[in-house]
């Protein structure tokens, strides 16, 4: 369940994220033309920009022509999995290796003093 899926019944515009890896930093500025920019990265030169869905595949060749970006690739949002069972699945998951772990220090220890 991704956000765009919750928003297919609605007027709202879909978005898709884009990840631009730039050659120059000080460039960033003119990718606000294409899309909304919601994080930029100084240290490792790219931006997230989010575009509309629709055009995404246009945006995402003109993006690429520009001399100053590196590559552009789409976000996996989409493909994230949000629903609550996945989610309570992973969280079970997480705790039973906790817990494993846990044991096998304790049994450790207790071997180490004896």
């Amino acid at each position: 369940m991704s956000i765009n899926h919750d928003l297919a019944n609605t007027s709202l515009t879909k978005r898709q994220g884009l990840i631009v890896y730039l050659n120059s930093i000080n460039s960033q500025f003119k990718l606000r033309r294409y899309g909304d920019i919601v994080y930029f990265s100084k240290k490792n030169a790219y931006c997230v920009l989010y575009v509309d869905q629709k055009e995404a595949d246009k945006t995402i060749n003109a993006i690429k022509q520009l001399d100053f970006v590196k590559d552009v690739q789409k976000s996996s949002d989409d493909e994230i999995d949000l629903s609550s069972k996945h989610i309570e699945e992973q969280i079970t998951e997480l705790a039973v290796e906790a817990e494993k772990k846990l044991l096998d220090e304790q049994e450790q220890n207790t071997d180490y003093l004896l």
